[in-house]
């Protein structure tokens, strides 16, 4: 091990190669002055620690590792400038909502994430990991890229709508009553009259049950502000959509 640390800069490459037994050993035996030293090879070129087709495999092997290995992780795939999708993808195997090494860490990562379509969608249909990742990051995104964030979400919600799909729309719903009660009273969000129209005019397509857990959307569908004059002021149920999907659709633009 003490050989390893004098020799780890000018190694880590040649011998590295994505494998998480020798990215383990390496964590587990440097210290904050090597790690930066590291740091700057891999922000200067000289030396590339992660391959992006093992990112998801290798991080959940690192979900057992000590919270300062972990850490040293996270700080060398920053440094790498690892695409943010491939760091996403690793929640779709992990079940367990106690792993705060890798939640706190993964938001530090997103939040210089500047957060595309494709990203968004992502978080978005997680579902999972709701309160430890999906609300903190997407109310840090709407509150610094403000509009950007609510068109997506409304082409998410068009799409749903015109691909006849109830249950993303549904999962849609129930992400923007989350951010509601994340956020208070005052905020833009609650101003976003396109995102608010949309919503309602595909109201009669939400289950009963959905509207029942989403009482900030309710109320705002009661309070009837976001009206055009042209739109007909009517609740009346429609019919439930199908699960029929069509090729046009954002949502099936990529694997969720």
């Amino acid at each position: 091990i003490a050989k390893s640390k004098k020799t780890l800069s000018s190694g880590i490459n040649a011998e590295y190669g994505g494998n998480s037994n020798i990215l383990h050993l390496i964590v587990s035996c440097i210290d904050s002055q090597q790690l930066h030293s590291i740091i700057c090879n891999v922000m200067s070129k000289k030396m590339k620690i992660f391959n992006v087709r093992s990112i998801g495999s290798l991080l959940k092997s690192t979900l057992e590792w000590e919270t300062f290995e972990q850490y040293c992780v996270w700080q060398l795939l920053s440094a790498e400038s690892v695409p943010s999708e491939s760091v996403i993808d690793v929640l779709k195997d992990i079940k367990d909502t106690h792993h705060f090494e890798l939640f706190s860490s993964m938001l530090i990562f997103l939040k210089s994430v500047k957060p595309t379509e494709k990203v968004v969608k992502k978080i978005i249909f997680l579902q999972n990991f709701e309160e430890q990742l999906v609300i903190p990051i997407c109310v840090w995104w709407i509150d610094k890229y403000s509009e950007g964030v609510i068109r997506i979400i409304e082409s998410f919600i068009s799409a749903a709508v015109s691909t006849m799909d109830d249950r993303r729309l549904n999962i849609l719903v129930q992400f923007v009553e989350m951010i509601c009660k994340a956020v208070d009273q005052n905020h833009m969000l609650y101003e976003q009259t396109t995102l608010w129209r949309q919503i309602k005019s595909s109201y009669g397509f939400i289950s009963a049950s959905v509207k029942e857990e989403c009482p900030v959307i309710q109320r705002m569908m009661k309070e009837n502000k976001f009206e055009s004059d042209s739109e007909a002021d009517s609740d009346e149920e429609r019919p439930q959509l199908s699960k029929r999907k069509r090729d046009v659709s954002v949502l099936d633009s990529d694997d969720e």
